[in-house]
Order: C-alpha cells, then structure tokens, then sequence
C-alpha cells in the first residue's frame, strides 16, 4: 500500500504529507481475508435509518429542474426552509442573517468545509489547527490553503477536546484557520457554550478564522448540543470570523442527497460567496427542493434520535465496565479501547466478519511518534435495531476473544 497520496509523474504536490483515506487503509487491511461469518460493516458513519419518504418523492418530482442551472446561493425556499431550522432549533433570529449570502448552500459539508480554508488570513509560515483524532479534509484543506496542519491531542485526558489553555500565543499568532467539531467525530464529545466562547475569544484576538463543524448536532443522548452561531446572536456581533456547517447527511439519513448548509460572520460569509460564485458547485434545484422540506421537519430527527439511543442502551448493556467505554453525548459512534485498534479490527473481521475502523486512521502521530487513537476502535452504530443487535454481539464475542499481545497471530 502506498502510504502518501498520489502516485506516477504528476505527484501529489502539497498533498503529499497526506495519508491515504481511512477507507482506503482499512481496505489494504482486510481484502485479504475472507470473513468466517456473512459480513456486517460498522465500519462508515452512513445511516441507515429510512429517509423521509416526502423528500424522496420531491427529487422524483422535480426531475425536470435538472435543465436549468441553478442559483448558487440557494433558493428563497431553501433558505427560508434553513432559517425556520435554525430558529426552531437554536433560538436564532432572522435578523442574525440579514445579508443573503450568510447562509449558504454547499454539495455536502465535505466540499464547504474544503473551502473555508481559501478565505483564511494568510499568515508567514502559517497553520491551521486540527482536533486528533479528525475529519480528514481538515488537514486537505489546510495544505490547499498553503498552510501547515497542526493537530492537537483530543483524548481522555482532555476530555476528547483540544485543550485550549495549552495553546502558545507563537502559534496562535500564525493560526490562520480552527478546524473545530461538535459533536465530535469519532468520540461524540460535545463543547459546551464556555468552551465555543473561548473559541471565538482566542479567533478574534489572533485574527484566524473557527470553522465549525456541527453535522452531528442533531444526535444526541439528552442535552441538544450549542451552536456556535448562539453565540454570534448573543454577542450582537455579525461580524465574527466564525463559519459553521451543517448537514442532511446525518440529521435526515440523507447521505447521497450531498446537501447542506454553512452560515456564519458577515465578512466571512460575503468572502466564501464571493469564491463560491466562481469556484463552488452549484445545488440543482430538485435537491435545494428536497432539502427544504428536509429541514422543515423535525418528526423524522426525532425518530431517529429515539433510534440511536435504544442502540446506545444496548451497548452499554454489553460493554459497560468494558474498553473505556462510555455513551457519547452526541454522534452516533463507540469509540472503544481495545488495545491495538489494527490488530483488533482485523480480528473481527477474520473471526465475526464485523468491519470497524482502526482509530488510528482517523489521527496523526505525534512528536514522539505516538497516534492518540491508535489503541481505539471506532464503530459505527447506523443500521436499524435488529442487524445492530446481531452486529453487536458479534462485536462483543470477537473483542472477548481478542488479544492484543497476539498481533498477527490471526
């Protein structure tokens, strides 16, 4: 397996200190080997609760919008449709969003958050600031901006957050962007309104931009997660150097439909507008449609939430006392100690036909060489009660019998 990205004469320029896609690695790790047992993946954060049945049928419905371009900064029924959303959910005012280009829709977070990092203030010798664990197109969009990822340890001993009590004004002073995200993606750790406050503290007195990354704000065990933006509103500041993102992906089990949404700071929003007019793909109509109606219900979120906590009771009913495990305040993921996250994923393959992800795919090493994550494993609870109740005793079965002093004994 390659272990930079890129390969043949062109090269992979700046993106060579990128690692191959987690997926990617847990391929190399696993085709090999056929599974004892009819596979089941935990392995990728897809949902597979049913999507609304209505935004299914608006995108069959509106299959003739598909010849005409659409507008790039949304419909004004798609950005009603958001701001009744953001209303309901965080208590936020029209007024917050006076300008249109405040709220803006992006193909999916992945392709917004990429492009955050174009509108940072570029700095000498410049970086960004990673949570690690991460979202890999945080570092991506880091290196396209011209500046170097930093990572910051995201673990235990942190509460699975950046500690931002041990960030130096020297690096401070070169951060051009913070990639932040709540509920965090792998550990479902969840910022609190003091810890975003400090966020914005520390962008606005060293002139870098907070991306956040909201996806997950909509899953959660019991106290809805904050919004950056509440604090934008509470502060009476349009102007803060804040963009935050949100998804159907998640929210409305809606992975292939690529539609969400990023709002934020005047200033900033009028500068991602104005790359996006030339640089950004536009959301067809059907999909804005569906996505209107997507964002107008709650009942189909609700749903959901109810889902995934019964399959969190039933893991802890498993695993309580167990691998360090815990129940995320959000997100949908178990993010377990087992050891050796590789060897462990491998076995559970070999031995139950379960695919999880090695956490140390998700995070960088260190300065002295070691990966936060790479005792972990990260397991996605997304399918419906009946296969996640077979999946999970398979998982359970396969880590008892796992043993991480025997690496590649399987």
């Amino acid at each position: 397996m390659q272990n930079r990205l890129g390969s043949g004469k062109f090269g992979p320029g700046r993106f060579g200190a990128l690692p191959p896609s987690p997926f990617a690695q847990l391929r190399a790790l696993l085709d090999d080997v056929t599974p004892s047992q009819e596979p089941l993946s935990l392995a990728i954060g897809e949902p597979r609760h049913a999507p609304p049945s209505a935004v299914l049928e608006v995108l069959s419905a509106a299959r003739d919008s598909y010849a005409k371009y659409p507008p790039i900064g949304g419909t004004p029924e798609w950005r009603q449709a958001v701001i009744g959303w953001l209303s309901r959910r965080f208590d936020l005012s029209d007024a917050l969003f006076e300008e249109t280009t405040q709220i803006l829709p992006v193909n999916g977070t992945r392709e917004g958050l990429f492009m955050a990092a174009q509108i940072a203030p570029q700095k000498a010798d410049g970086v960004m600031l990673i949570p690690n664990p991460f979202y890999q197109v945080y570092a991506a969009a880091a290196l396209a901006a011209g500046a170097n990822p930093v990572y910051l340890p995201a673990t235990p001993a942190t509460g699975h957050l950046p500690d931002l009590d041990a960030l130096d004004d020297s690096l401070l002073a070169r951060t051009q962007a913070f990639y932040f995200c709540s509920p965090a993606n792998p550990q479902g750790a969840v910022a609190d309104a003091s810890y975003l406050a400090r966020l914005l503290e520390l962008a606005r007195a060293h002139n870098f931009l907070l991306v956040v990354d909201e996806c997950y704000s909509e899953i959660y065990d019991h106290t809805p997660p904050p919004s950056a933006l509440q604090l934008m509103q509470a502060a009476g500041d349009n102007e803060m150097p804040l963009v935050v993102f949100h998804s159907l992906s998640k929210r409305s089990n809606l992975p292939g439909l690529r539609s969400g949404f990023c709002a934020g700071g005047r200033s900033v929003m009028r500068a991602l507008a104005a790359l996006r007019a030339i640089a950004g793909p536009q959301s067809p109509l059907a999909v804005q449609e569906a996505a209107a109606l997507a964002w107008s219900d709650d009942a189909h979120v609700q749903e959901s939430r109810q889902k995934y906590g019964e399959k969190f009771a039933a893991a802890e009913t498993l695993f309580a006392g167990c691998y360090d495990f815990y129940r995320p305040a959000g997100g949908f993921f178990l993010w377990l100690n087992v050891g050796d996250g590789e060897a462990a994923a491998r076995h559970l393959w070999v031995t139950q036909g379960v695919r999880v992800l090695p956490g140390t795919y998700l995070a960088r090493d260190d300065a002295g060489g070691d990966n936060p994550a790479s005792s972990y494993i990260r397991v996605a609870l997304v399918d419906e009660q009946e296969t996640m109740t077979v999946a999970l005793k398979r998982l359970k079965d396969g880590l008892g019998s796992f043993n991480p002093a025997a690496v590649g004994a399987d």
